[in-house]
């Protein structure tokens, strides 16, 4: 299921892709306790299993200030999961919630789409991100899109992802094609980050732009709805056929 929130506001974070992950993490909340509770907690600890989900941000007219965004025209979120539980509990959550606060921030959602999807035909689909993918290794360092790990990485993550949503892992390996990727550096600011770097930003190096993906066609279309990548709950990773 795919949807998009059209959301008025008169500015946010300059950061603010965890403004909109703790805003859908509300939306699940309300749309359905018992799956909000699976899929963030276990045992009472805060799970870190990956969800099925992503999302990307785009704003129709703005103005950036030093730590906040203008956003002149609006904010729309579109939010992708191949989970149809997951989809319900977002709809049924975002029609519940209307306005939302988020430190100093406040939002109004105005209304929701639902978003007709484009599935993968045969094996091999053109692409383009509506948010920028991320790769990294086993040991959290970024990976350049040139690097001949950057496709292992990818493979290795999807293949994990595919095992916890439903069961077993990729049938087919990927195949990652570069057309017309460029490199971006997103700026975070993550408590869990700070108190263990004493810094206050944290860099990510991720890629944005037009790319293909070979593989298998149930791979492909499974994936089309979770996003690529790591940190895809956290606003990576959305992208579409072309």
């Amino acid at each position: 299921m795919k949807f998009k929130f059209f959301i008025s506001a008169d500015k946010i974070p300059r950061n603010s892709n965890f403004m909109f992950v703790s805003l859908l993490k509300k939306t699940i909340e309300l749309g359905d306790k018992s799956l909000f509770n699976d899929l963030y907690f276990w045992n009472s600890k805060k799970n870190k299993k990956i969800k099925p989900f992503c999302f990307s941000i785009f704003l129709n007219n703005f103005k950036i200030e030093e730590k906040i965004i203008e956003t002149v025209g609006g904010v729309e979120l579109t939010v992708s999961t191949p989970d149809y539980n997951l989809g319900i509990a977002i709809y049924n959550g975002v029609l519940k919630l209307k306005e939302f606060k988020y430190k100093d921030f406040k939002i109004s959602i105005d209304r929701v789409v639902l978003l007709k999807e484009k599935e993968a035909k045969n094996g091999f689909i053109p692409c383009k991100t509506l948010s920028p993918i991320y790769i990294r290794d086993r040991d959290n360092n970024p990976i350049a899109i040139e690097d001949e790990d950057f496709e292992k990485e990818l493979n290795y993550i999807s293949n994990k992802f595919l095992e916890v949503y439903r069961g077993y892992g990729l049938n087919k390996h990927l195949k990652f094609i570069n057309v017309a990727m460029r490199k971006k550096v997103v700026k975070e600011e993550i408590e869990g980050f700070k108190e263990n770097t004493n810094k206050d930003i944290m860099y990510v190096n991720c890629y944005h732009g037009l790319f293909n993906l070979e593989g298998d066609i149930e791979d492909l279309n499974v994936l089309l709805k979770s996003g690529l990548g790591f940190r895809r709950s956290e606003g990576y990773g959305l992208f579409e056929i072309i």
